[in-house]
């Protein structure tokens, strides 16, 4: 009789144990789920900002509100979501008591209920304008554009036009453009991109943007294709990786495309991402930007095209365009030391423009010697990303760079000479 309770209530706790193992399976499966959505959502989220706040810094556009909306919202659901993460702690298995399933049980539901949100506000994260006029109200949104404007161009228009013929010539499908950060890869592929956008007539079925960044991921690469092409079957999310390239190499293999690949640090397997690879017969065009030689190697570029520093005389003119003639000259010992701040900035054009418009209010001399002070002795390696704001506003990494070392003295010397010069 006792040892008939005794294997009852022993097979009762077997019982019990079994299932709040399952429950604890569930519940280690979702927090894995979230984290990886969470993580391709702060990507998401930083490459949205990069391109927001380049029009802003560069050009002084506006961004449109829906895209404010989404990377406030974006913002706000990665910071829920890693602190969930941080205080999810999954209870024992070998506790069975109803008191302990039921807790695990609430905490599965909290992670599956963020999970979902994570998930739409990621799908809702595919912009093709991100800006507009300052002057122009919510209904006068414009394309992504970059301005022909001196101060963003000098030094790079014949690198565009290059890359604007090579898309003309059907003897070249993939073309490279590299070089140092900051020597204008970005700014000299928007420009072909929307130039190709702005002429309706280009030959082109799709024109394709995709920002690759140095987390490589080919099924937000995919994700990003599908959308530009059209293929908005809610099916897709089910589909495989190798089904999805299938359905993409589907549509490009019967179209003309140019597929612009932003900020690549290695090889992009576009085939098994499903693009069709370029040649005399479909007349298609990939274009990348990338800081490596090696990759252009590896992407079996037919067209490689290195973008080197601005000249001495083109990055003095670039530097006092955005410092202001009136200021630099406006006393002796400035247009001095202006020099030797301009130098500082090693040819490359985002940092002559972000640093020259930092001191565009500077009219004493000892606020340039202290800046050229700061500049030389915690020098920021302008190979990097520069600054994604100026005037005040918080420094934003918009490459999340792992060099903690470069990383850290480039925002320090940047932000003193903003923050601390400004003041």
């Amino acid at each position: 009789m006792i040892r008939g309770i005794k294997e009852k209530k022993m097979g009762k706790d077997f019982k019990s144990m079994v299932t709040r193992c399952i429950y604890v399976s569930k519940e280690n499966d979702n927090a894995k789920k979230l984290k990886t959505i969470t993580e391709e959502l702060r990507d998401l989220h930083n490459s949205v900002m990069k391109r927001v706040k380049m029009y802003e810094d560069q050009q002084k556009l506006k961004r449109l509100e829906k895209v404010q909306v989404w990377l406030r919202q974006s913002d706000a659901a990665i910071k829920e979501a890693e602190e969930m993460l941080m205080m999810y702690m999954p209870s024992s298995a070998s506790n069975g008591s109803n008191v302990m399933m039921s807790s695990s049980h609430k905490i599965d539901k909290k992670i599956s209920k963020m999970l979902k949100e994570v998930q739409e506000i990621k799908s809702r994260g595919t912009f093709d304008v991100v800006v507009e006029n300052s002057g122009v109200g919510s209904g006068g949104s414009m394309m992504i554009s970059t301005v022909d404007r001196d101060d963003q161009t000098v030094g790079l228009e014949a690198v565009s036009g290059l890359v604007w013929r090579c898309l003309t010539v059907d003897n070249t499908g993939i073309i490279g453009l590299y070089g140092v950060e900051g020597v204008g890869k970005t700014t000299v592929l928007t420009q072909v991109n929307n130039r190709l956008l702005q002429h309706k007539s280009n030959g082109f079925d799709f024109v394709i943007w995709v920002f690759v960044s140095k987390n490589l991921n080919l099924e937000k690469i995919q994700d990003t294709i599908r959308e530009k092409i059209g293929f908005l079957d809610r099916s897709w999310t089910n589909k495989t990786e190798e089904e999805k390239a299938g359905k993409i190499f589907e549509i490009l293999s019967k179209k003309r495309f140019a597929l612009f690949l932003d900020d690549v640090w290695e090889k992009v397997d576009l085939v098994k991402a499903g693009v069709p690879p370029p040649d005399g017969q479909n007349r298609s065009k990939i274009v990348f930007t990338t800081c490596s030689d090696e990759v252009c190697r590896e992407m079996g570029t037919q067209t490689k095209i290195k973008m080197e520093k601005l000249s001495w005389e083109r990055a003095w003119d670039l530097f006092k365009k955005n410092a202001g003639e009136e200021t630099v000259k406006s006393h002796p010992d400035i247009a001095k030391v202006a020099q030797e701040v301009a130098a500082k900035c090693d040819g490359l054009p985002l940092a002559l423009v972000t640093i020259g418009r930092a001191m565009a209010s500077k009219k004493t001399p000892q606020e340039w010697r202290d800046a050229l002070y700061i500049l030389s002795n915690s020098p920021p390696n302008f190979s990097g990303p520069i600054l994604s704001q100026v005037a005040g506003q918080e420094l934003v990494d918009v490459h999340s760079r792992n060099n903690l070392a470069v990383h850290e003295s480039k925002k320090i010397a940047a932000y003193i000479l903003i923050r601390e010069i400004n003041d």
